[in-house]
């Protein structure tokens, strides 16, 4: 599965942003504004709700964007596969 970190990293870079210039942006303090960025994009940190709804809006997309998974092994898909027939009633 690609990570949150993994797609924070690539839409921050899509969009010329600095770690720095992203957290600031967020409002974090000038001086560890770079390193909270980073601790997110390494999946070592989960930002807030709060904070999550600022990432989408500074990068430009919609917050599902930032916050679906995103399958990437044939397993995933076999797995949400069976989910998705086995809970189809329940939709």
């Amino acid at each position: 599965m690609i990570t949150f970190g993994r797609k924070l990293k690539h839409l921050r870079q899509k969009n010329h942003l600095t770690q720095k210039e992203l957290g600031i942006a967020l409002g974090f303090p000038e001086d560890s504004a770079d390193v909270r960025i980073a601790q997110y994009e390494a999946d070592a940190r989960k930002p807030r709700d709060e904070i999550l709804a600022n990432m989408a809006k500074e990068l430009g997309v919609p917050l599902d964007i930032l916050m679906v998974p995103i399958l990437s092994e044939p397993r995933e898909y076999e797995s949400a596969s069976f989910w998705m027939h086995e809970l189809a009633p329940e939709f």
